[in-house]
């Protein structure tokens, strides 16, 4: 059986550790491109997420767990996809790991949504987002962090819907997205991160795999995570441009 490509056609791959004084990672990630056979079913995008858990929380790896099963059932649970869908989800989520008692849960959440000839980015938390265009580095997300304390996450409450980023930009074939964790971007800068994709031959598997790597060469001491997507081909659906709102800086009201 034949599946048409998603929109658009993009490939994306990752690579995690676990920090040498874990006993587990508490970092997720998702990938559901066009390898993925539901995906090119529903024609509705490519999907991409990385989720870090709170370690100093009980359930910071149960909350990112949680962020990325939702995430799971995301293209077949919503008829017609937007912005705003990835938003109510997260907020959803942040409802869910609240009813597991005050301080229980909680983690960062960064989602990249490629379709209809455009990226679409929802994020809160210290993991980052950073698209390579042209051969420059731009960092899209900001760092919810205040002195050495996580100041937004999912599992935070209510306000959780006031400080989500949200960003949507039109798409062009040759973009690069890398989604990070924090044990990633402690030890290694961004232009260092958009090297790994040139000298590794342009594969987002080696790619990934290169950055963990430089993780552990050069003691990092945290979960890390890096997933890369390469854009291959950009197609627009006439039938779907309503799905988008236009707006690049959306907010959920609670």
């Amino acid at each position: 059986m034949t599946h048409a490509p998603t929109l658009p056609y993009a490939v994306g791959a990752a690579a995690t550790r676990t920090g040498p004084k874990h006993d587990v990672n508490e970092d997720q990630h998702r990938i559901l491109d066009v390898n993925h056979m539901a995906v090119s079913f529903f024609r509705k995008g490519a999907l991409y997420a990385v989720a870090d858990g709170v370690s100093s929380v009980p359930k910071g790896r149960h909350a990112a767990e949680m962020v990325c099963s939702r995430i799971d059932t995301f293209f077949d649970r919503v008829q017609a996809p937007r912005v705003e869908s990835l938003v109510e989800m997260i907020t959803e989520v942040d409802w869910e790991l609240r009813g597991l008692g005050r301080g229980q849960a909680a983690c960062t959440a960064s989602i990249l949504w490629l379709a209809y000839g455009h990226a679409n980015i929802v994020h809160v938390g210290d993991s980052q987002v950073f698209r390579v265009r042209h051969g420059e580095c731009l960092r899209i997300t900001r760092d919810h962090r205040g002195g050495r304390s996580l100041g937004a996450y999912v599992g935070m409450g209510p306000e959780v819907s006031e400080v989500l980023q949200v960003w949507q930009e039109p798409l062009f074939v040759g973009d690069l997205f890398l989604l990070v964790s924090d044990g990633v971007t402690e030890v290694v800068p961004p232009d260092e991160l958009a090297e790994a994709w040139w000298t590794t031959g342009g594969s987002p598997l080696r790619a990934s795999q290169a950055i963990i790597a430089e993780v552990n060469k050069r003691g990092g001491k945290d979960d890390a995570t890096a997933l890369v997507v390469d854009v291959l081909a950009v197609e627009t659906d006439s039938d779907y441009e309503t799905t988008f709102s236009g707006r690049t800086d959306f907010r959920s009201k609670a």
